[in-house]
């Protein structure tokens, strides 16, 4: 019965992550790319070449293989650190908010302010301790920068899950497949977007980690003590981020094919014994710092459940939060809530509930990037790595994510169907289980790409085991291609190696010679989503500093005035009290959600102060004026370099959402450096077909 059970989940598995492979390629939710078939080719090649590393890695002995291991250790370290020295992120959203009030508790003495949204989102109370605790210790180390603390505080978090989950692998299968691991880690572009991003998502890494680690423990020892380290990290991770807890039904389930039922019952007993114990600390702990419970303001679970049947695919809705809002008790919230889940569900029907599901599938499960580029997108300063992660130059890593996402997927797929070949229920079997729990999860609940960074590690550790798959399915013992396949699979290399190369030849035109418009960015305060009217009782003023030249001013247009109206606005830079910009603009000429681009150009000897100058001329339509967008005021000031002024009245912490850009016409990247790139991966192929072709 359990084989049959196992045969089972591991067919419907691959269809189902196959299925999800096919949206990556075809359908991604945020990737823009026209070619798929393109994209296909160079994601083979791109594992061919790992397969290429992996034979070649063969000859090494232990002594090189722990070069090579050290050499990519301290290579993805040097990423990390490169990245976190030279940029200082902010955060969207939720981690705004969080921010903000750490800041306050830090002010306050570790007093909460008593912020309603705490009372609305409990979930995100211990996260904000965190935070205070990180503010709080650096204080009394005398370190006050808090953009330093963060970025030692995620360094450790990313790497405690990278290493965690490395010396499984290399425990499991050895020193060569931990190496291909490290070598996807340090291609794996979420947990290199999401550095900056300190927030449930990232703090929650080292948990999943470390409750696989200890789990991996038990199904080699036989221990059940392990499951009480597990309970305790289940507790704490569990109010970090609660969706980890959806390890918990995978681990039971694990367990029954691999225990008897009475260890099964034991091990659970003894896990749930110590997540309670350790989980009545919370309560307490939250009050101790100020946070209230509040029953006629807290969310019921339910409305998560009724914004994942929203249109078009079950993603976050401020609508949805107005209308639980309403209602004054927890009770009342939940029964219109249920109410609103019925009437959905009717509306849908079969067909429309299965078009919601697709949708959420492709909003979750295809993004490579997992929508880092929108949470962590308000920097300080904009250097190279701004362009490439942030910046317009950043389509070579998206490109990149999503290479080596659908590489994960077609592996994770391979890993279930060595199963049928080998018949182990090992740690990746474990895995598998808790990723379809994710898919059920986000199905049910609110969908995001971000959510399913927390598995993200997991999912490598999967596809391990079907790289491993290939190598078993290819090469000999002595990791020689089988005689029988050899010819077939040098001729596929072949091919593969010279489609990508004539692909990447006439990629030339588009990146190297195609000229487009590029933004070198001055100022990019994009986070602007609370109502900021112009009228003839206010005129709003934004400051900026610049010390490099600019070309273009971008003003977000929350909403657009009424067409016959007329606005001045005026650019003045005040260190030499000139005015560089001076025209009015009719209600016709703004955009409607969307950046306004103005014409401005100057080229300032040293750091120089501007302000922007928005008025009303004329609205013979006041219930119709010009909206721009800002955020809350939450003492966390994302441009810190300029002020935001309502008529005189200066607004503490807060901006309008504006860019200031250097615009050039150029290709993304110069010629000369494309050859070069290109004949480094030429050589790269070559190599790797050399590799292939030995007979020893």
């Amino acid at each position: 019965m359990k084989n049959k059970l196992v045969y089972t989940f591991n067919a419907l598995f691959i269809l189902l992550f196959g299925y999800l492979l096919c949206l990556s390629i075809f359908k991604p939710q945020t990737f823009t790319f026209e070619h798929p078939f393109v994209l296909i080719v160079l994601s083979a090649a791109a594992l061919l070449v790992l397969i290429g590393i992996f034979q070649f890695s063969t000859r090494l002995n232990k002594k090189g293989d722990g070069f090579l291991t050290i050499s990519l250790v301290i290579l993805i370290l040097a990423v990390q650190v490169y990245l976190l020295v030279s940029l200082q992120m902010n955060s969207y959203a939720d981690a705004y908010v969080i921010k903000g009030e750490s800041l306050k508790m830090l002010a306050n003495g570790g007093h909460a302010t008593g912020q309603e949204y705490f009372m609305m989102y409990p979930n995100n109370i211990f996260i904000t301790i965190i935070r205070y605790w990180l503010y709080a210790f650096g204080g009394m180390l005398g370190v006050s920068n808090v953009f330093l603390l963060e970025s030692v505080f995620l360094f450790l978090c990313m790497n405690i899950t990278i290493f965690v989950l490395f010396w499984i692998i290399r425990k499991e299968n050895g020193s060569k497949y931990a190496n291909i691991y490290l070598i996807i880690i340090l291609f794996c572009v979420p947990l290199l977007g999401y550095i900056w991003y300190f927030y449930t998502d990232t703090l929650v890494l080292p948990f999943a980690s470390l409750i696989t680690l200890f789990y991996y423990l038990y199904t080699k020892n036989n221990k059940w003590w392990y499951f009480i380290i597990i309970g305790l990290l289940f507790a704490v991770g569990y109010h970090i981020k609660p969706n980890i807890i959806i390890l918990l039904p995978a681990m039971i389930i694990h367990q029954c094919f691999i225990r008897n039922w009475r260890k099964v019952l034991l091990n659970t007993m003894v896990l749930a014994i110590f997540f309670v114990s350790l989980n009545a600390v919370f309560t307490p702990l939250s009050n101790h710092y100020g946070f209230k419970k509040n029953l006629a303001i807290e969310f019921p679970q339910t409305h998560w459940v009724m914004m994942g049947l929203g249109e078009p695919a079950g993603r976050y809705n401020s609508e949805d939060v107005a209308f639980t809002n309403q209602y004054k008790t927890k009770e009342e919230k939940q029964e219109a809530n249920i109410e609103k889940i019925k009437e959905r569900l009717k509306e849908h029907g079969p067909i429309g509930l299965a078009k919601l599901y697709n949708n959420k599938m492709i909003n979750t499960w295809t993004d490579g990037t997992r929508a880092y580029t929108w949470y962590t997108n308000s920097a300080l300063d904009y250097p190279a790595s701004f362009d490439y992660f942030f910046g317009d130059k950043r389509f070579f890593t998206e490109f990149a994510a999503q290479m080596f996402h659908i590489i994960n997927l077609l592996l994770i797929c391979l890993g279930a169907l060595r199963f049928y070949k080998k018949r182990e229920l090992d740690i990746s079997f474990f895995i598998n289980i808790t990723l379809v729990g994710v898919w059920l999860f986000h199905l049910i609940w609110e969908a995001n790409q971000r959510y399913i960074l927390f598995v993200t590690p997991l999912m490598i550790v999967s596809s391990i085991y079907g790289f491993k798959f290939i190598i078993e399915s290819l090469f000999t013992e002595k990791v020689v291609l089988k005689d029988k396949l050899k010819k077939s699979f040098l001729i596929t290399s072949f091919l593969i190696f010279l489609l990508s190369s004539v692909f990447l030849a006439f990629g030339g035109k588009m990146i190297a010679t195609d000229k487009q418009d590029i933004n070198h960015y001055i100022v990019k305060q994009s986070y602007a989503h609370i109502a900021l009217p112009v009228n003839n009782k206010q005129t709003i003023s934004q400051e900026f500093t610049s010390d490099s030249p600019f070309n273009s001013i971008d003003i977000y247009v929350m909403k657009k005035p009424e067409a016959s109206s007329s606005y001045r606005i005026k650019v003045i830079n005040e260190t030499n009290d000139t005015i560089i910009y001076n025209q009015e603009k009719k209600g016709t000429d703004f955009p409607n959600e969307a950046y306004l681009k103005l014409s401005v150009n100057d080229n300032p000897k040293g750091n120089n102060r501007y302000r922007i100058v928005i008025s009303e001329v004329e609205n013979s339509h006041p219930n119709q004026p010009l909206v721009l967008g800002t955020y809350f005021d939450n003492d966390l000031d994302l441009y810190p370099y300029g002020d935001l002024y309502v008529n005189d009245d200066k607004k503490e912490y807060q901006d309008i959402g504006f860019f200031v850009t250097n615009t050039t016409s150029k290709p993304l990247m110069p010629k000369y450096a494309y050859i070069m790139f290109d004949l480094c991966i030429m050589l790269v192929f070559a190599g790797t077909y050399y590799v292939f072709k030995r007979r020893r």
